[in-house]
C-alpha cells in the first residue's frame, strides 16, 4: 500500500518537526480560540457557559469595537501609502549601484537588528512635547511645538512616521533578489529600443516582480491589521480611544477584563476578515494575468 502511494519519505521526514511546530503552536491555538469563543470562559471552571454566538453578538454591537475597526483601518491606509512601497523604491535604486553595492545593503539591515521595543522608545522620547527633539528641530524653521502623542489629528500620523524612515531591510532584499533575477539581456534590447528608465520600470521590472509583490502585501496586510506593540508603547490607545485598534481589544478583553471568550470571538473575526482580503487579493491578482 504505501509503495503505491509512491511517497518520498525523505522530505517528509525533514519537513516533519516544523509541521509538528506549526500544528502546535498556530492550528492548535486557532481552534482552540474558535472554541473558547463560544463560552462565557470561567477560569475557575473552565470553559465555562456555552452562550453560542452570544460573544460575536456583543462585540459586534459594541461601538467601541467599530471605533477600533476604523482605526485599524486608518492605520492600514496609512502605512499603506506612508510605507509599502519604499523597499521596492530602494531595491530599483540599489540595481543601479555598482560600487559599494554590498555596502548598501548591509547599511539597510541595520534598522533590523534594532529591537522594536528600543526604536519605539526613541521616538516617544523625541516625540515629547517639553523637550523633545523634533520640536526643537522644527522651531527652528518656526513651527510647532506639536503634542504628537497627545492630539488625537496627529497620533496616527506620528505612529506610522517612524517606519517610513526605519524601511524594511528584508523586503528590500527579497525585492533586489528578485529584480536580479530578470534577464539583463531583455533590459538591454528594451533600452536599445528606446524605452526610458520609467518605461523599463512600469513595463518590465515591476511585473516581473509581481509575485513578490503579492506576497509581501499579504504579509504587510497582516502585520498592519494585528499591530500592537508599537502602538501599545506610544499611546496605550489613547487620546481618547483615537489610536486603540483591534488586536488592543483582544488583549485587553483576555487579561485586564478575563473574558476570553470574548477576545476569542473577536480574534477569530479578524482572522475571517484577514482571509478574507486575502482571498479578494488574489482574485484579483489571477485576473490581472
Amino acid at each position: 500500500m504505501l509503495r503505491k502511494l509512491n511517497i518520498r519519505w525523505v522530505p517528509v521526514l525533514f519537513l516533519l518537526p516544523s509541521i509538528i511546530c506549526y500544528v502546535l503552536f498556530k492550528y492548535y491555538p486557532l481552534v482552540n480560540m474558535a472554541y473558547l469563543s463560544l463560552f462565557d470562559y470561567n477560569i475557575v471552571n473552565p470553559p465555562g457557559k456555552f452562550v453560542g454566538l452570544a460573544n460575536y453578538a456583543e462585540f459586534l454591537k459594541s461601538t467601541t469595537f467599530w471605533q477600533a475597526m476604523s482605526n485599524t483601518f486608518v492605520f492600514f491606509v496609512l502605512y499603506l501609502g506612508l510605507t509599502f512601497w519604499i523597499p521596492i523604491v530602494q531595491a530599483l535604486f540599489l540595481m543601479d549601484i555598482r560600487k559599494g553595492n554590498a555596502f548598501f545593503r548591509f547599511m539597510y539591515q541595520l534598522p533590523v537588528i534594532m529591537p522594536l521595543v528600543g526604536g519605539v522608545l526613541v521616538w516617544k522620547w523625541m516625540y515629547n512635547p517639553d523637550f523633545g527633539l523634533l520640536n526643537y528641530w522644527l522651531e527652528f524653521f518656526g513651527l510647532g511645538p506639536y503634542l504628537w502623542l497627545n492630539d488625537a489629528s496627529m497620533t496616527k500620523l506620528a505612529i506610522v512616521l517612524p517606519a517610513v524612515f526605519a524601511g524594511n531591510g528584508i523586503s528590500l532584499l527579497l525585492y533586489y533578489s528578485a529584480l536580479k533575477s530578470v534577464p539583463t539581456e531583455i533590459l538591454e534590447a528594451a533600452k536599445m529600443d528606446g524605452a526610458g528608465p520609467w518605461r523599463r520600470m512600469w513595463t518590465m521590472l515591476l511585473p516581473s516582480i509581481r509575485f513578490i509583490i503579492i506576497i509581501q502585501f499579504i504579509a504587510f496586510m497582516s502585520s498592519v491589521l494585528l499591530a500592537y506593540d508599537n502602538i501599545y508603547i506610544m499611546t496605550q490607545g489613547g487620546p481618547a480611544g483615537s489610536t486603540t485598534v483591534v488586536s488592543m481589544l483582544v488583549v485587553n478583553s483576555a487579561f485586564q477584563q478575563s473574558r476570553f471568550g470574548i477576545s476569542g470571538a473577536i480574534s477569530v473575526f479578524m482572522f475571517f476578515v484577514i482571509a478574507l482580503l486575502t482571498i479578494v487579493q488574489n482574485k484579483i491578482s489571477a485576473e490581472k494575468d
